[in-house]
């Protein structure tokens, strides 16, 4: 699975790169420049974190067995398709968030289907490179879950797209409670609770401007992936 993971780490970087304003009116503006770039972007980065595995045979759909460059090829192709979903307009009231959800499940789906898993036969182990891992958890708990948010507070009031500060300081916010979680035996738990605890005082004085809702699906939610990777070491 370490092909299957690297991969989901390329297809977050590039979330990065690509998911915000600037990115989408541009492609509305020059779709066809902003597909080569997207193209572009999702084979170098996928096959740069993919390397040491290219000579590997991959299973392009799970049908036939083919060159890694191939799969690689159909896996920026798919992404950038696939990125056609992620439309961010504010003010309207549509099925983002569900929009959101099947655009990660379908992409996730393709790199499964396209990843080889002969290192998950070697060594029995899903989880089997914990930093590789630890990486997909930050940009799932700081980009990915930020624009989660937003498209489910679009969908309930129509919210306008959150400003700088607001997305740095809820990313951070997340991130603390997803490093808390690795630190070794039960202590996270008192630090989890202080930094909730923390993080509420602050949004009920307005030092903090963000919804209740980013407060507790951020803290939860980064919790739950900091289990994955916590646990991604403990099985070494």
């Amino acid at each position: 699975m370490s092909v299957f993971w690297r991969l989901v780490l390329a297809y977050y970087i590039c979330a990065v790169l690509f998911y915000n304003l600037t990115f989408f009116a541009w492609r509305d503006r020059r779709p066809v420049a902003a597909g080569l770039v997207q193209f572009f972007a999702y084979f170098m980065v996928g096959g740069a974190l993919t390397w040491p595995y290219w000579h590997l045979t991959w299973p392009l759909l799970g049908l036939w067995e083919v060159h890694c460059v191939w799969c690689l090829a159909a896996f920026a192709l798919f992404e950038t398709v696939n990125n056609k979903m992620m439309v961010y307009r504010s003010g309207q009231q549509k099925r983002h968030a569900l929009t959101f959800v099947v655009h990660d499940i379908l992409a996730l789906l393709f790199i499964l289907l396209c990843a080889p898993t002969h290192v998950l036969y070697e060594t029995g182990n899903a989880l089997a490179e914990p930093w590789i891992i630890s990486a997909v958890g930050v940009l799932v708990v700081t980009k990915m879950f930020s624009v989660f948010i937003y498209m489910v507070e679009q969908d309930l009031y129509g919210r306008d797209y959150p400003t700088i500060d607001e997305s740095f300081i809820t990313m951070l916010m997340r991130l603390i409670f997803f490093l808390i979680v690795l630190l070794p035996g039960w202590r996270w738990v008192l630090w989890f609770l202080v930094w909730l605890w923390a993080c509420r005082v602050a949004r009920r004085n307005r030092l903090l401007d963000f919804s209740r809702f980013a407060l507790y699906f951020g803290a939860f939610g980064a919790t739950a992936v900091g289990f994955l990777a916590k646990w991604s070491f403990y099985l070494q």
